[in-house]
């Protein structure tokens, strides 16, 4: 009886393992899938940012923005591979195959880490900064393409003209006169007129019907601030997915014979 109950128990505890394998395995597959569509949202979000976006960042004060996309480029083009990788050595139970996985899997949550990180940093002092370089850039407006660019491209696209100065009661238009292509006959640059018929009215006498207002400074802090969140929201969620499929492909891997 005893060598019986022996052999009951290790074909209850063999199926017990089976079961848990397809578990695994079914776990796997699904985790894999929901990291491709996470890998292919980061890598559009990258993309986006650094084609859509870039003209902000001389405008910025720091790097950081433009290395986090392209962070985020080069994790979402590497996590779309990869989670094929993981589809295949679940499938067909390669251990060899899970473990590479496991290691990748490892890597790339390192580097999703130091761009959490560094979007973190930039998000704390992108106020700042942004403001410094914003009101250091105006004289250069005229004289330096990059930066002509730049404030052209950010005042058109947010609706804005210039920043507040630290001059009490000044509007945020008002700062232009301190680059010398403006001044009491131009007040601002084209970009900041609300339309081309409007152009001669608004740089000569600035006002709500034909200039834009609002302070440049706050409409990219406040735009810059929303897309770290959502950034910092995809990234946590596919770092989840991640951190999941180390475990299960290493749990996985063990219990292949």
């Amino acid at each position: 009886m005893g060598i019986v109950q022996k052999l009951k128990r290790k074909f209850w505890y063999t199926r017990m393992l089976e079961g848990c394998g397809r578990l695994v395995k079914s776990a796997l597959l699904v985790t894999n899938l929901l990291i491709l569509i996470g890998g292919i949202i980061i890598l559009f979000v990258g993309v986006w940012t650094l084609a859509d976006r870039s003209f902000m960042a001389r405008l910025l004060g720091s790097d950081l923005y433009v290395s986090s996309a392209s962070i985020l480029v080069a994790t979402g083009s590497l996590v779309t591979v990869v989670s094929f990788m993981g589809c295949i050595g679940a499938f067909k139970e390669i251990k060899c195959l899970l473990f590479t996985f496991f290691g990748i899997l490892l890597m790339i949550f390192a580097v999703l880490l130091v761009g959490g990180i560094l979007g973190y940093v930039f998000r704390n002092e992108v106020g700042e900064r942004m403001y410094q370089e914003m009101v250091m850039t105006i004289p250069a407006y005229g004289n330096d393409t990059a930066v002509t660019r730049a404030w052209d491209a950010v005042q058109q696209h947010f609706k804005c003209c210039g920043v507040l100065s630290q001059i009490p009661n000044d509007k945020p238009y008002q700062i232009w006169l301190q680059n010398i292509y403006f001044n009491d006959r131009k007040q601002v640059p084209e970009s900041c007129c609300v339309r081309k018929d409007y152009i001669p009215e608004c740089q000569a006498s600035p006002s709500e019907a034909s200039t834009y207002m609002d302070n440049c400074h706050t409409k990219v802090r406040d735009f810059v601030e929303a897309h770290s969140e959502t950034l910092a929201g995809v990234g946590l969620a596919v770092a989840t997915l991640i951190l999941l499929a180390m475990i299960l492909s290493c749990s996985m891997a063990v219990m292949i014979q």
